[in-house]
């Protein structure tokens, strides 16, 4: 860690994140229902991994990590894999997930993206879905600040999550037809996505693109889609790693 966050950590008023916001996923049956609901596959998983580079011997953390679905097969691809959540539930899921499977270079740790503790320049490869949103914009630099130190020159970051990429005067219709979808379409209750607009810290699009390029990253690829959801492909400058 650099010593500019070393510092910061140190403050009286760093931030815990360890405590849930939002939806809690430390509840057995969110961690029961979360696959089917965030529609989370080995195949899809799978995909995403060989889309993004990921290869044999390569060291990968994925943040927010639930249920294990991605960690495991990037073990299955032979890295060294950090599965991090702040759900004790949702580790002990990816724990047995990467023993029925036979994943057996995960590592899990219980923190959040401002507690994780990773060698500085170890990995490869980052991932994070569905989960930054957890933190507001002043801590989401933070933590991409944090990811960034803890990538090798080269490294990438995929982020995947909520984020407002409709024009401001459509945010009312895009949120209402967003709650309906993750109802229709993904088994959400009304109350449960009301809570996330309400009460977690999904930003918007530009804000997203700026913070990635003031923590460091330099923008290999984004992709919106329904006015909600981005996905962001990110590197480390630098030699990419051998």
């Amino acid at each position: 860690m650099t010593p500019a966050l070393a510092s910061l950590e140190s403050s009286d008023w760093y931030y815990d994140d360890l405590k849930h916001v939002g939806v809690d996923f430390s509840d057995p049956v969110q961690v029961a229902t979360y696959d089917a609901r965030q529609k989370s596959t080995d195949a899809a998983a799978a995909s995403l991994l060989a889309e993004i580079g990921v290869e044999a011997g390569q060291t990968v953390a994925d943040f927010g990590c639930g249920t294990g679905v991605l960690a495991c097969q990037a073990s299955l691809k032979q890295c060294a894999v950090h599965a991090i959540d702040i759900s004790a539930a949702m580790l002990e899921a990816t724990r047995r997930r990467a023993a029925h499977l036979g994943a057996t270079s995960v590592t899990t740790q219980q923190a959040g993206f401002l507690s994780f503790a990773l060698e500085p320049a170890s990995l490869d490869v980052a991932t994070t879905q569905y989960a930054l949103h957890h933190l507001n914009d002043f801590w989401k630099l933070v933590a991409l600040q944090r990811i960034h130190a803890a990538l090798k020159p080269g490294g990438k970051l995929l982020l995947r999550d909520v984020v407002y990429s409709c024009h401001p005067s459509e945010i009312k219709q895009t949120v209402d037809a967003w709650l309906r979808w993750m109802q229709e379409e993904r088994g959400y209750s009304r109350d449960e996505n009301v809570t996330h607009v309400r009460e977690e810290h999904s930003t918007f699009a530009w804000v997203m693109e700026g913070l990635l390029e003031r923590a460091g990253f330099r923008m290999l690829e984004a992709k919106y889609a329904m006015g909600v959801y981005a996905t962001y492909l990110v590197q480390r400058p630098g030699p990419t790693p051998p």
